[in-house]
């Protein structure tokens, strides 16, 4: 590397000494033809033209989330690490990834990453704020939770901490994603391209009915599998039920009311973030990316899936009634019970409204979500700002498929192709559909010809797509925790032969104490379990 970098020195040292000599001894008529030559010759290195930041702020898509989980595979085929590699062929580029493992260790602290994107991130957290309706407080406060704060790698507590740092060493002060863009655009030596799509998580728990505070979602059929799980698991669920710092039916007016944002509060909140932000800066374009339709995700499954799964392969007989969806945690549990013979505990879930999201449930989530886009679009005209209606694209997508070659991809879970196994983030190929449509947003708005991602030749190595059209996946070849041990129970035992999942493997007793785990794992984050866990020896003291 030393003899490279030495001998790049040394041509350019002779290169320029040859033209200096030239023009100093060269008859007075072809001295300024030299001088200009040289100056063009300098205009045009890459030693002089600044290079261009590529900057984010996001959620779990643009931090590259899959299988609930993050980690350097996930964000290499990401589509923000898809924009930056066709950009990097048009223009310099200055872009970096804080690379996690598999382990979600950084791999890379001390690099300043420009995907500045947190898995999880709404509106407010982006800020560092924790917005009071899902807090359940009655106004927004400051978390830490939010903010990238430790000093040394190995005190890292969260995931902003492990994307942001070390941007609150050089700013001199905890840091928030929109604290961190702002210390880009201040220190930046070149222009600048921001992506900004941070909303989607304004409505992702109402649809998800998974997460928030007071109490915390956990869409699962507690009781009908309450006697399946290992005793420990079904009493600490209970003792959270019961302390209301856990529920499982999450879908109700109220309920779903609950974990939207206000309008009026998204509205102010995003104006407030524009303002910080700065639409005057000189070099900087901002392109602001709106939201499609959550509930369409290939998480919540209609009867056409519980047919295609449980009807199909296992025979049980879905009610003709059945309009709703259900969430996908709640059909992992159903598809065991079917496997068992339990078709009565399966009725009596999918007969249970408050754990089915409706038709008419999920229109008020969408009706949102037009408001949102709304006030997206409402910064249409600012200075250096462009519209990204990703959202539109993207519905065009879940209600029509996605054409690649000979292959059609759809929202449906698993068979579908479009999504990974946790049914909320985008497989492969749709990453690289995503990107697609970034980089021509870019392209109009900068003249550039970056060139697009060809879909065909993704969707091979896409290991989210269902080839042999068994409805399985075979997924990365990853290591599990959490939930996403759960996910994997559901991975293409054998891709290419049509067949059975890992799950059809399995003996029951092994399904049910492997998911007994992965709950357990999940619920020992709420601060009140941990505590009794705790105090019956299940885990140990925190020290």
């Amino acid at each position: 590397m030393f003899t490279r970098v030495k001998g790049s020195i040394l041509f350019f040292f002779l290169a320029g000494l040859a033209v200096s000599l030239l023009v100093f001894f060269a008859p007075a008529a072809g001295q300024e033809r030299l001088i200009a030559k040289k100056s063009t010759l300098r205009t045009n290195s890459l030693l002089f033209v600044p290079k261009t930041t590529l900057l984010a702020v996001g959620d779990s898509l643009t931090q590259g989330t899959r299988d609930a989980t993050n980690n350097q595979y996930h964000l290499q085929n990401a589509y923000l690490q898809k924009v930056a590699n066709k950009l990097s062929l048009v223009l310099p580029l200055k872009f970096s990834q804080a690379w996690l493992d598999v382990n979600g260790t950084r791999l890379n602290p001390l690099t300043v990453p420009s995907n500045l994107g947190v898995d999880g991130e709404d509106i407010f957290s982006v800020e560092g704020y924790e917005y009071y309706k899902r807090a359940g407080t009655s106004s927004n406060y400051i978390s830490s939770d939010y903010l990238c704060d430790r000093l040394q790698p190995y005190l890292f507590t969260d995931m902003h901490d492990k994307v942001l740092y070390p941007i609150n060493i050089l700013a001199g002060k905890p840091v928030s994603q929109i604290d961190a863009l702002i210390w880009h655009l201040n220190n930046r030596t070149g222009p600048a391209i921001v992506i900004f799509w941070v909303g989607n998580n304004d409505a992702a728990l109402s649809t998800l009915g998974l997460g928030g505070q007071n109490p915390q979602y956990l869409p699962i059929p507690f009781d009908q599998i309450k006697d399946r799980l290992k005793p420990v698991v079904s009493y600490l669920l209970n003792y959270g039920l019961s302390q209301g710092a856990i529920a499982f039916e999450p879908y109700t007016p109220a309920q779903i009311e609950h974990n939207l944002t206000d309008i009026a509060d998204f509205q102010a909140q995003l104006t407030r973030l524009v303002t910080r932000i700065n639409l005057n800066r000189s070099g900087v374009k901002y392109f602001f990316l709106t939201y499609p339709y959550y509930p369409e995700i290939g998480y919540l499954m209609g009867k056409e899936d519980l047919e295609f799964y449980l009807t199909n392969k296992l025979g049980y007989v879905v009610p003709d009634g059945f309009t709703g969806r259900i969430p996908l945690l709640t059909f992992l549990c159903l598809y065991e019970l079917a496997r068992e013979g339990e078709f009565v505990r399966i009725g009596t879930v999918l007969a249970n409204d408050r754990l089915v999201m409706s038709p008419d449930e999920a229109l008020i989530i969408k009706n949102r979500i037009d408001l949102f886009n709304a006030a997206v679009k409402s910064l249409n005209g600012r200075p250096n700002s462009y519209i990204v209606d990703i959202g539109d694209r993207l519905n065009q997508t879940f209600y029509t498929g996605l054409p690649v070659g000979s292959y059609t991809l759809t929202r449906n879970w698993g068979r579908g192709g479009s999504f990974s196994l946790d049914g909320v983030h985008a497989g492969h190929t749709v990453h690289a559909h995503i990107a697609n449509i970034v980089l021509e947003a870019i392209n109009n708005a900068t003249g550039l010809n970056a060139p697009l991602w060809d879909l065909a030749s993704v969707l091979p190595s896409d290991p989210y797509f269902d080839f042999d059209g068994d409805g399985w996946v075979p997924g990365p070849n990853l290591a599990a925790s959490g939930r996403t041990k759960i996910l994997y129970l559901f991975k293409d035992y054998q891709e290419g032969v049509y067949g059975p999942a890992v799950i059809d493997t399995m003996n029951p007793a092994d399904v049910w104490s492997l998911i007994s785990d992965a709950l357990l794992e999940e619920i020992l984050g709420i601060s009140l379990i941990r505590a009794e866990a705790e105090r019956i020896g299940v885990v140990q003291l925190k020290k």
